[in-house]
Formats: C-alpha cells, structure tokens, sequence
C-alpha cells in the first residue's frame, strides 16, 4: 500500500486514462468514484471483450491520509474458467469480461469486507471506476449501528446515488424482494452513523466512499433482489447494477456474507 499521491504515478503509466481521484473530491458518474468512459474491447476467438479498471483505497482513521490498497482480488464472478486480476502497488487491477452482458463481479482481500456488485459490459458502462475497501473491525462497528451482526448475516445492500448531496433519497424492495430483506436504514450525515430510525437519505458528499452508500438493507437474502429508488430521486438509470423491471429499479446479486453494490443516476430537484 502507498499513499494515494501514488496516484500521479499510476496517471503517468498509463493505467488510467483521465485519472480522477478521492483527494480531489472527484465522485465521477453513478456514484462510483471513477470516470464515465469505455475500456477497450477486442476479440479473442471471436468473443468481444471489456477491460475494467478499477482501483482501491482504503482509510484507516479520519485523521489519515487515503492508501492505495494492493493484493485485493476482483473477479468475473462465476466464470468458467476463472477471470481473476489482481490489484498491484498502486492499488489498480484491470479485468477483461466478455462484452454486451449482465457481469457480476466479486471483490476480495483477506482482512477486509468483501463486496459483489454487477454491471452490464457494454457501451455505456463505467469501466474506470474506484472502490473504498473496508476492514473487518471498520464494518464490525458499522454492524453494531445496525443492530446486525458482522460478517455479514445473508448479504447486506448498500445503494449509491448519483447526485447523491440531495437529501431525501428513498430506497425499496419491490416484486419478488419485499420479503427478503431485513431492515432499512440511511445514512445520518449529522450523526456520521448509519441509523435505523431514518424513513429518507440525508445528504451525502460522497456516498460512494462510505461503507454502505447512502443506505440500503440489512439480512437480504442471497439471490438476485430487486430495488426501487424514489423519493427526491426520479427519472433514474442504472449505473453499477442490472436493469430493473419497472422505471427507477435495480436488480443486483446478493450473496452470503457479502455488501452489495448497487447504482443509480438520477435526476433530483
């Protein structure tokens, strides 16, 4: 792990292309801390493929610094065979995926939460993008606010929107998913904590660097679960998840003992 002014480094090697990074408070599109662009794709046998790259940070206290992570594993999750990268010293691990499908991703470091989140792997993705890993002892108390044990009982949601410093931001199960979840909770900006006692969002700079976005689910269980966004959010597309059924939803996957990352864009007053 280096400090995230190695960063500057990764931009002039090339790793990235347009970096945009934490220290400058750049959020990028979908809530996901990168940049809106497309990797580049190729064939292989004649199978189109998309290259993601993804970096990871992490942050100790609040009193430090951000670092760059290294050993974290992203995966294509379920692939046959195994697509796995990575991430190197400057916390950056690139991963080609078949182009023009649902992909679902894992994200794994031993110590350290491990999340799944999905996207669909063509034009319009965000292949560049940064994730903030949280240790165990970091979501251990997270877990605590919740009233919810830690790791993780079935999955946990965390949903992100974009932009997501407008409060009043609702989040719902609907279809198959109103009786798979647990509790709802948001982000409370004036405490700095998760609460259960929230029936909206607060507003977040952000959302995408906090441990669980701007608020979500607790004891969902695996499967893929469906979510609508509403509230001050309207007129939404997914970012980082699967298209939903019905205007302003999301289906993401959920798996046991991991956060799931799910987001919108929307457009808010």
């Amino acid at each position: 792990m280096r400090y995230l002014f190695g960063l500057l480094c990764v931009c002039a090697l090339g790793v990235f292309v347009g970096c945009g990074n934490e220290a400058t408070g750049d959020g990028g599109s979908g809530g996901s801390g990168g940049i809106a662009g497309n990797g580049a794709s190729g064939s292989g046998g004649g199978t189109e493929f998309l290259s993601y790259a993804l970096m990871f940070t992490e942050r100790p206290d609040e009193t430090m610094p951000s670092l760059l992570v290294e050993g974290v594993q992203l995966c294509e999750a379920d692939a046959d065979p195994e697509n796995c990268a990575m991430s190197d010293e400057f916390g950056a691990a690139t991963l080609d995926v078949p182009a023009d499908q649902e992909i679902m991703f894992t994200i794994e470091k031993e110590g350290y939460g491990k999340w799944v989140m999905a996207d669909v792997s063509d034009e319009n993705t965000e292949s560049i993008a940064g994730r903030r890993m949280y240790t165990d002892a970091q979501l251990e108390a997270v877990a605590g606010q919740l009233n919810t044990e830690y790791p993780w009982t079935g999955g946990i949601v965390g949903l992100v929107i974009n932009p997501s410093e407008v409060e009043g931001l609702t989040v719902a199960p609907v279809g198959s998913t109103v009786g798979a979840v647990g509790e709802s909770f948001y982000y409370d900006s004036a405490t700095v904590e998760y609460s259960l006692d929230l029936e909206a969002g607060t507003a977040v700079v952000l959302d995408w660097l906090l441990p669980l976005g701007a608020g979500g689910f607790t004891q969902v269980t695996p499967g893929v679960q469906q979510f609508e966004f509403g509230g001050t959010a309207g007129n939404c597309q997914a970012s980082w998840a699967w298209p939903g059924d019905t205007p302003n939803t999301i289906r993401v996957p959920v798996r046991e003992g991991y956060r799931t990352y799910g987001s919108m864009i929307c457009t808010v007053p």
